[in-house]
């Protein structure tokens, strides 16, 4: 009879372990599946939703109207200068040329250099990635459209300033050297013949070497130039040239 109770309180105290066991592993899976749960019901955070602001509100304080009119096209209906199954894809791109009414201002005039800058946009994303051109939808938007005063505005009236400031710098560092260099000071430079053309020397140089990288331009159009003969040269090397 001892023997017996002895082995019935030995196995008790054996199983006793595994039981616990069992129940921490029990505990810990309930545990994991209340963690996810609460993981999935758990709301998107701001910067998961991009922000708490939409349409204009999202562009900031007191910001501009062009980012202010990028943050209203983010929320658009439609795709923004996009390659959508093979074809040019954009909101305000409608039957083949861009719709006008779409590119107002503050001022309900039309913003040319919008325009522009989706044209442009365009261009450079169909000259990356090439797609064909279809009869059924043909480009119907010409630049011509454009009137040229927004093109003048646009690109050539910053040209000129830039073009008109380094003429001035230069002549007047020139002017400057020759009057500590000869005594003639500006007014007198002005009225002589040699002054005159040194500063159309100046200008019509500022005007043809804008920039360092004008000289590479020139320098390629002389090697150009001088190519055929080089290669023509090069094919009697080694060989005795007929007499003229």
């Amino acid at each position: 009879m001892q023997c017996a109770t002895a082995t019935r309180t030995a196995s008790a105290v054996c199983a006793r372990p595994r039981v616990q066991r069992a129940a921490r592993c029990s505990a810990a899976e309930n545990g994991a599946a209340g963690t996810a749960t609460a993981v999935k019901e758990r709301k998107p955070s701001p910067l998961q939703r991009g922000g708490t602001l939409q349409g204009a509100a999202a562009a900031g304080k007191d910001a501009s109207e062009k980012f202010k009119s990028m943050a209203e096209g983010a929320q658009s209906t439609g795709p923004v200068l996009q390659l959508v199954e093979g074809r040019f894809s954009d909101y305000r791109w409608k039957n083949g040329r861009w719709d006008l009414s779409l590119f107002k201002g503050a001022d309900g005039e039309t913003d040319w250099d919008a325009v522009i800058d989706a044209e442009m946009a365009r261009r450079k994303l169909l000259e990356d990635s090439p797609i064909p051109c279809t009869n059924e939808e043909p480009v119907l938007f010409d630049t011509a459209e454009i009137p040229w005063w927004a093109w003048v505005r646009r690109f050539h009236l910053p040209e000129a300033e830039k073009l008109n400031g380094r003429a001035a710098m230069v002549g007047y560092v020139l002017a400057l050297f020759v009057d500590q260099l000869t005594g003639v000071g500006l007014l007198d430079q002005q009225n002589s013949f040699l002054g005159k053309v040194l500063l159309h020397i100046a200008v019509f140089g500022i005007l043809f070497i804008r920039s360092s990288s004008d000289l590479e331009k020139f320098k390629g159009l002389i090697d150009e130039a001088t190519f055929y003969d080089k290669q023509w040269n090069a094919t009697w090397e080694g060989q005795e040239r007929p007499s003229e």
